[in-house]
């Protein structure tokens, strides 16, 4: 099967979790024997080559462009308030329009010349926050797919903010044209399907991880609580420090570690004075030392607030950890309360204090905890077994191969929503 996946922020430079899960999966089909390509929309100032390969995937970087030395630098201050002037007068919005118009040729070239049979493209599109009329790019000429990471108009909403009506004709419309829609989660298919009016099925196919970690032979450290993330209040990671204030009174031997980029002075803001000698700021570490982290903790915390479907607490997991995780959005669909993890609403703070202090009261229930996590998420997240399933969905839409197998995903009915 030849593949095109579209991703305006793939690894490596600048990227979040749609950049992550990307990558994984486009490597895994490679493996799989696919031909795999990957495109994106990208600024100047993002940097990069154009064209790379990444581990046998073919990686393109589109740029669109509006003439200018200062454009190369978006973190140079009178680059930003060039930018914010461009916006003001509609120059960005012409731009962005225009560049759409040829990466959509270009798009069509790449399709020609690699024979691609199928593209898949994210819902979440960052240059809409710079349009102020509805966008979108024309269907290209093979099936699409939507794929459901948490769209502009989802993340706002979700944080009670109000969505500008053109992103969500933008994004309505991009529904509309698919000719099939597919959510990490089925959280996210609901409100998706509940807040456009969309009535088409949406399949559910999880975002997947490496479960095979090297933990370089971490033992466990009683007392020892770990917190991953972005240091943002959508993470929870301020109701954390709340519960925490709980936690050092009861124990005063547990300590904390939170590792992640932000604003280290607000998330210290929480902490009395008391708790905040037990909590250390990591900062952002590398992968194979933030495993080895992962591993020698008792208990791994992540109370959110939204999710789509992280892949934080599934790493977690599989570095044998014990995971306290949201009962809200797609938490319940990563871990069976008691039985592979612990879920909270991050407002009962004093319920995730007493879900940490547990924990690591009672090792002994915490490692069958971290057992069943392990075997959860290995049996069902693993990279492999996600790209078996993207790959028996995608050979639906193809009728002229050969469908073999079962589908693995599952259908979410717009009408549940």
């Amino acid at each position: 099967m030849n593949i095109l996946y579209l991703c305006d922020e793939y690894p490596p430079g600048k990227h979040g979790g749609i950049g992550t899960v990307v990558q994984l999966l486009a490597r895994q089909m490679v493996k799989r024997g696919h031909k795999v390509i990957v495109a994106g929309f990208y600024d100047l100032g993002y940097g990069g080559e154009d064209r790379f390969e990444d581990r046998g995937v073919v990686v393109y970087r589109f740029r669109s462009r509006l003439d200018g030395p200062w454009w190369h630098n978006r973190d140079f201050l009178p680059a930003r308030a060039v930018h914010r002037l461009l916006n003001i007068v509609g120059l960005r919005e012409w731009e962005i329009a225009r560049s759409l118009h040829r990466y959509h040729s270009f798009l069509e070239s790449l399709i020609r010349e690699h024979g691609i049979e199928i593209v898949e493209r994210p819902d979440y599109n960052d240059y809409l926050r710079s349009c102020r009329r509805p966008l979108v790019m024309a269907p290209l000429s093979v099936p699409s797919i939507i794929k459901l990471h948490g769209s502009i108009s989802h993340l706002l909403s979700e944080t009670g903010r109000s969505v500008p009506p053109q992103i969500w004709e933008s994004e309505r419309e991009m529904l509309l044209q698919a000719d099939a829609i597919v959510s990490v989660s089925e959280y996210v298919a609901r409100r998706t399907a509940a807040r456009f009016g969309c009535d088409k099925p949406m399949k559910v196919l999880y975002n997947g991880i490496h479960t095979v970690v090297n933990t370089n032979g971490a033992a466990r450290e009683p007392g020892l609580v770990v917190y991953t993330g972005s240091l943002a209040e959508g993470k929870g990671v301020y109701q954390l420090m709340k519960a925490w204030n709980l936690v050092s009174g009861r124990l005063a031997s547990a300590k904390l570690k939170v590792f992640g980029r932000g604003r280290v002075d607000l998330v210290k803001a929480f902490l009395e004075q008391r708790a905040a000698g037990s909590v250390e700021f990591m900062g952002h570490v590398s992968r194979s030392d933030l495993f080895r982290n992962l591993a020698e903790a008792s208990v791994a915390v992540f109370p959110s607030y939204a999710e789509c479907f992280s892949m934080a607490p599934m790493e977690a997991m599989a570095c044998s950890t014990p995971v306290i995780y949201t009962s809200r959005t797609s938490g319940p669909e990563l871990i069976t309360h008691g039985t592979d993890g612990l879920l909270v609403d991050p407002d009962d703070v004093a319920g995730l204090a007493d879900r940490i202090v547990w924990v690591l009261q009672n090792p002994e229930k915490g490692c069958e905890l971290a057992r069943r996590g392990r075997e959860r998420v290995t049996s069902s997240f693993d990279i492999d077994v996600i790209a078996g399933r993207h790959e028996e969905f995608y050979a639906t839409l193809l009728p002229a191969r050969k469908r073999s197998g079962s589908n693995n995903g599952h259908q979410v009915s717009v009408t549940e929503a």
